[in-house]
């Protein structure tokens, strides 16, 4: 062999031996991102001290909404379907039981396109603010579900029909205390799949984002997993730390600031910043707290049915999440 051709193997066996190293390197650099995100977490969980359980909501019909929803009935609100119709009309119905006025373009109705699906709509309430200069924050929970698949029913309590009635419930308490900012109150369609029911309200211009001071997103709140919800979002926005921390001190469960951080920063931990329908808003630089518990064995099967739903976690993370409203509303108003 020449000793050009030798210098060539010596030369690709140096920059295999540099791609080995450096491969190595950044994954145990990623490994140790997420050991220190870790710690950082299970410190914020061990830290979280839950104040006393507040009744602000009518839990009663939080639990009948959610149980009529999650209904096999229902046959897993796929869009579309005869289930996903009727729970559309349920909400709307409720909507209207409560005196709230339509928010969509056709009465409470948002219609919108999508592949296959010859009738997907949104569900939008809406409720005037005291003060009308402000702008409107959007409170989101997704109605549909997956349908049915080899003939077996996936009822989607937890996901998400869990977020759809505790909507329903801080609806109700804001026809009968007027916030701040005006709120719309939109029971998407179509976030499995794509976050289309929530991409739609900006892709057909019916929000417009210069005009959305927040959003709020619900997303699996009723399984108890150590008493805790993780509170997504405060990483890109990190005034929303502090609030947080406020509406803690008034909600029974674990309110945990965390899975919302990108690789480089937090390695193989969740990061949920685009996993439901606050994706499309904070895409938008809308800034956004989505509230959902962690997965769990029965998360996007058909075992995820209302006789599951931890009741009093559930009835606790609901009042949480209006908690968490509360101070949205009160601080976006000192700020804006």
């Amino acid at each position: 062999m020449s000793i050009h051709g030798k210098k060539i193997i010596y030369g690709a066996l140096i920059l295999l031996a540099l791609a080995l190293f450096g491969w190595f390197s950044w994954n145990a650099y990623i490994d140790h991102l997420t050991a220190k995100e870790t710690a950082r977490v299970n410190l914020l969980i061990e830290r979280a001290q839950p104040g006393p359980l507040t009744s602000r909501l009518n839990h009663d019909q939080l639990l009948t909404d959610i149980t009529w929803l999650a209904h096999e009935e229902r046959s897993g609100r796929a869009p579309g379907t005869e289930g996903g119709l009727a729970a559309r009309a349920y909400i709307q119905e409720r909507f209207k039981q409560l005196g709230l006025e339509p928010g969509g373009e056709d009465g409470y109705l948002h219609r919108f396109e999508i592949p296959k699906t010859t009738d997907a709509a949104n569900v939008i309430a809406r409720v005037e603010g005291s003060q009308p200069s402000l702008r409107t924050i959007v409170i989101t929970a997704h109605y549909d579900h997956l349908g049915e698949h080899e003939g077996r029913i996936y009822p989607g309590a937890d996901d998400n029909a869990s977020g759809t009635a505790a909507l329903l419930a801080i609806a109700a308490y804001l026809k009968e205390n007027q916030p701040r900012h005006t709120v719309l109150l939109a029971a998407l369609d179509a976030e499995e799949g794509g976050l289309r029911g929530a991409r739609a309200l900006f892709s057909t211009n019916f929000l417009e984002p210069k005009n959305i001071a927040f959003n709020l997103n619900l997303d699996m709140l009723s399984r108890d997993t150590d008493n805790l919800l993780f509170a997504v979002g405060t990483y890109h926005d990190p005034w929303l730390v502090p609030l947080v921390r406020r509406a803690q001190m008034y909600s029974a469960v674990k309110l945990i600031p965390a899975y919302d951080r990108p690789r480089h920063v937090a390695g193989d931990t969740p990061d949920w910043t685009t996993a439901s329908d606050h994706g499309p808003f904070h895409e938008q630089g809308i800034p956004f707290i989505y509230l959902g518990v962690p997965d769990h064995p029965d998360y996007h099967q058909p075992s995820d049915t209302a006789d599951k739903v931890d009741v009093d976690f559930y009835r606790a993370s609901a009042e949480a999440a209006l908690n968490v409203f509360v101070m949205v509303d009160r601080v976006l108003a000192e700020k804006e």
